[in-house]
Formats: C-alpha cells, sequence, structure tokens
C-alpha cells in the first residue's frame, strides 16, 4: 500500500498536525523547518526542509528496524532505514527535492528490509521549502 493511500484520509487533520509539531528554536528559525513524528512514536522520523533529508531512529530493542516511508506530491517515494539497533543515534538520508512542494511520510517496524511493516505512526505532511 501507498504512502499516499493511507494517508488520504486524513491529510487535513495531518496538516493542523504538522503545523503544530514543526519545531525551530529561536537561532534555527530562520534556517531550517523541522517536521516530525509524534514523540511517543516506537520509531520517531524528522523531514528538514533545509537539506531535504530525513532522520529516523529505532528506540525499541526488539530486533526490528525502523524504515520512515516517504513520497512527495510530484510522484517520487523511498524509504529511510535505521538498522544499525535500539537507542543508536537517528540515521540521516539525504535527497534532493524539489522545492516548493509537499512531503508525506510516516515510520514503520520491519523484520529486515522487506518484512511486513508494522506498528505505523501517524502520517505527516512536510512543506518542501529549502528553509
Amino acid at each position: 500500500m501507498s504512502v499516499r493511500k493511507a494517508i488520504s484520509a486524513s491529510v487535513t487533520a495531518t496538516a493542523s498536525v504538522a503545523a503544530i509539531l514543526a519545531i525551530n528554536t529561536p537561532a534555527q528559525a530562520a534556517e531550517t523547518t523541522v517536521f516530525c513524528g509524534p514523540p511517543a512514536a516506537l520509531a520517531p522520523g524528522c523531514f528538514y526542509s533545509t537539506g531535504d533529508y530525513f532522520t529516523v531512529q529505532d528506540m525499541r530493542v526488539d530486533g526490528l528496524r525502523a524504515v520512515l516511508l516517504w513520497e512527495t506530491d510530484y510522484g517520487r517515494k523511498g524509504e529511510c532505514h535505521d538498522a544499525n539497533g535500539a537507542n543508536n543515534p537517528p540515521t540521516k538520508c539525504d535527497y534532493d527535492f524539489k522545492e516548493g512542494h509537499t512531503v508525506l511520510f510516516k515510520t514503520v517496524l520491519r523484520n529486515g528490509a522487506n518484512g511486513a511493516d508494522q506498528g505505523d505512526s501517524n502520517p505527516m505532511i512536510a512543506w518542501i521549502s529549502g528553509r
């Protein structure tokens, strides 16, 4: 199932949550907008609009990997895997997206690279702004 299908019913609510959860410190506000998933997620994930990169972190010692699934509004999609074990620093996945678009993302847990998705987080929508 595509990320877009999984979140189409909740885009409006998700956009509201994303606006609330977009975090910045005063020093970073002019430089980077960060969109993060719910802090209670088993695999927290974030999108950084400056640099066009994601982070995902495995927070549970269970033998599963944390995976962030993403899809842009212009049809590009992919995955970012944190397979270095639990409670380590987040994995960073760097991309180059078209500015002025949106990217939808969520995190899941998997047994291996191609295992079944488990523990889906709430989906997030982020603005690709370049700042």
